[in-house]
């Protein structure tokens, strides 16, 4: 006769819990754009983090566990506006290729800037000069763009020498920053001319880089 085997039950584990407490949810993207709402009408230094806390109903301690500073703020603001900047600028460039498409890309900008004033008023008005990285990922943007733009040119006018390529392309980038500054300024020249001969002008202007 067969021995018979008796089955011990095996012990189940229980699921192992999570130590760790739960992450708390963030709120950068709150304070992000708590911080453009303030600095699209005044200049960082005029804004204290209080400020920042309270216009995204929160405490200066909540605005502390995501950001160091509001030098920090503004640097990540002026980085994301900028590959943004770089992604439209090009774009408009890439369909560029005879003297009247001048038109088309200075319209492209503007209406592109009209869609983002209180973000691109931050970063070509307000946040100038504010901290010296902002600065530094302002001119890598501006110097990238202006290689591309070098390239487009060439495609406009393929006689451009080297040195005619490099500062129209410098010239027709620093050209769209004044034009995106003074329509969102309100300068004296965008008022005196009104929007569409300003945009008109502006794309005048353009057509002498190539000449």
């Amino acid at each position: 006769m067969a021995a018979s085997t008796t089955k011990i039950p095996t012990k189940q584990n229980p699921p192992l819990e999570d130590s760790k407490p739960a992450n708390r949810p963030s709120r950068r993207h709150e304070i992000l754009a708590a911080a453009v709402d303030l600095l699209a009408v005044q200049p960082l230094d005029q804004i204290a983090v209080s400020d920042i806390a309270s216009q995204a109903s929160m405490t200066p301690a909540a605005f502390y566990y995501h950001f160091s500073s509001k030098d920090e703020i503004l640097d990540e603001i002026v980085a994301d506006f900028a590959k943004e900047w770089a992604a439209c600028v090009t774009a408009l460039m890439e369909k560029l290729t005879t003297q009247a498409g001048f038109h088309d890309l200075v319209d492209g900008v503007l209406n592109w800037v009209d869609g983002r004033e209180k973000v691109a008023t931050v970063y070509f008005v307000t946040s100038i000069g504010a901290t010296s990285n902002a600065e530094i990922l302002r001119k890598k943007a501006r110097d990238a763009l202006s290689r591309r733009a070098g390239k487009a040119l060439t495609r406009v006018n393929p006689a451009m020498d080297k040195i005619r390529i490099a500062v129209g392309g410098v010239g027709l980038i620093t050209l769209l920053e004044v034009c995106a500054r003074s329509r969102l300024e309100l300068d004296p020249s965008y008022r005196t001319l009104g929007p569409m001969r300003f945009r008109a002008s502006t794309a005048s202007l353009a057509q002498y880089l190539i000449q």
